[in-house]
């Protein structure tokens, strides 16, 4: 690519300084390479911006080999490329960094430090948001409060990460935290989900009226109506649902 080769003479000069405008382009041609699944391209891309300290490309590097796309998943270059990144404050390296904490990868497993981590992030990252959301409802490195995940799951929703949306229907669905179970609540955040394009939101109002869930009448037209809702969105598992109806 044109600007690969352009970055790599800026990084070879060594006393040239990156400007702002030259690495965002770099780096959202970084982000197509990764949508093409280019995995070895998009590492050099990457790369070649993380060595100059760009915050976004330390945490998209970090991200591949923390998922092993293209190459050995890799915990240790992905916590470190975080940390360079959350050094920064670059509030998805803080997050992710929060993510490994909560589950022990690389690092001891620490639920506090991982809450800690959600909280610092959530003010500017919406999937932080529905972490903390997590931590909330399920007591991880804080005390139960359901109140605080239902906010914490809608405001994620809101700022565009859909499961936010879906996590809070489920709280109502199974009475997590101790919530009290609320059918309709539920109804009502799988549609709004839905309706956000998040097609598992639709499908699992389906599965309510079809199976009958939390005391439902069972409905089949409306099973089917929900299905269908999913099936338009794409979501495949809603058509083998449809055979069953039809």
């Amino acid at each position: 690519m044109k600007r690969i080769a352009t970055l790599s003479a800026l990084l070879l000069a060594g006393s040239l300084a990156l400007g702002p405008a030259v690495a965002h382009a770099a780096y959202k041609d970084g982000l197509i390479l990764v949508r093409k699944g280019q995995w070895a391209k998009a590492i050099k891309e990457f790369g070649e911006l993380a060595s100059t300290g760009h915050a976004p490309s330390q945490f998209s590097l970090g991200l591949i080999y923390h998922l092993g796309r293209g190459v050995p998943r890799d915990l240790e270059k992905a916590y470190n490329l975080y940390k360079e990144s959350a050094m920064q404050d670059h509030p998805p390296a803080v997050n992710n960094i929060g993510m490994m904490y909560l589950n022990g990868e690389y690092v001891a497993k620490n639920q506090s430090i991982a809450f800690l981590l959600f909280e610092k992030a959530s003010a500017a990252h919406s999937q932080a948001k529905d972490n903390l959301a997590q931590c909330y409802e399920n007591g991880w490195g804080v005390g139960i409060d359901v109140e605080k995940a239902k906010n914490f799951y809608q405001l994620a929703g809101e700022e565009g990460y859909k499961l936010g949306y879906f996590h809070l229907a489920q709280l109502h669905e199974e009475g997590r935290g101790g919530a009290p179970v609320n059918i309709d609540e539920a109804i009502r955040w799988y549609q709004i989900a839905g309706e956000d394009s998040y097609a598992q939101g639709f499908y699992r109002i389906g599965e309510i009226y079809h199976q009958g869930i939390g005391g439902t009448t069972r409905d089949n037209d409306k099973a089917k109506f929900w299905y269908e809702q999913a099936e338009q969105l794409g979501y495949k598992p809603a058509i083998a649902r449809l055979r069953q109806l039809r």
